[in-house]
């Protein structure tokens, strides 16, 4: 019958000889007095070389302005894009400013000439021109005084030094 460690054997492609001296060392690993098991790769060793780099001069790269400017105008376009992306939001947030500072000024306005016009019913009452009139000592027209205009809507003007109508 087939274990789960006799399947990764048959997949790992060990033999049961090297199953059974991997088990055996692993037994006598637990009756030495080593408790722990060995690192993986342990046996490998690495040589390492001293090496000095200081009188290596590196190769001008001819297409290495190429790559910077191309770097650069990649960068600049999308710099321009973001702006461009960002403008119509940063317009609209203006925009409701100048809106509301409008909205403001416009209810300012329509409280300024609310008052006026308060003011120009006051000053134009038939009571206190009546009383100006009386205080600067100003009679009612005689009849032949007052000119009767005629219909408006003809296109008409009066000369009334010399009595004569342009047409």
């Amino acid at each position: 019958m087939a274990t789960l460690a006799t399947l990764y054997d048959l997949l790992a492609g060990r033999t049961a000889e090297q199953a059974d001296a991997q088990a055996r060392r692993m037994a006598e690993e637990k009756t030495s007095g080593n408790r722990l098991r060995p690192f993986p790769n342990d046996d490998v060793h690495f040589f390492v070389k001293k090496i000095d780099n200081s009188r290596v001069i590196r190769a001008a790269d001819p297409d290495e302005p190429k790559v910077c400017w191309k770097t650069i105008g990649g960068a600049g376009a999308v710099a321009v894009l973001v702006i461009g992306a960002l403008l119509p939001t940063g317009y609209n947030l203006m925009a409701g400013y100048q809106l509301e500072e409008l909205k403001k000024e416009q209810a300012a306005l329509e409280a300024q000439r609310a008052s006026l016009k308060a003011e120009e019913s006051r000053l134009l009452s038939s009571a206190r021109l009546a009383e100006l009139a009386r205080k600067r000592h100003f009679a009612p027209p005689a009849p032949q005084q007052v000119i009767h205009l005629e219909d408006s809507s003809a296109k008409v003007a009066h000369n009334l030094s010399s009595g004569n109508i342009v047409r």
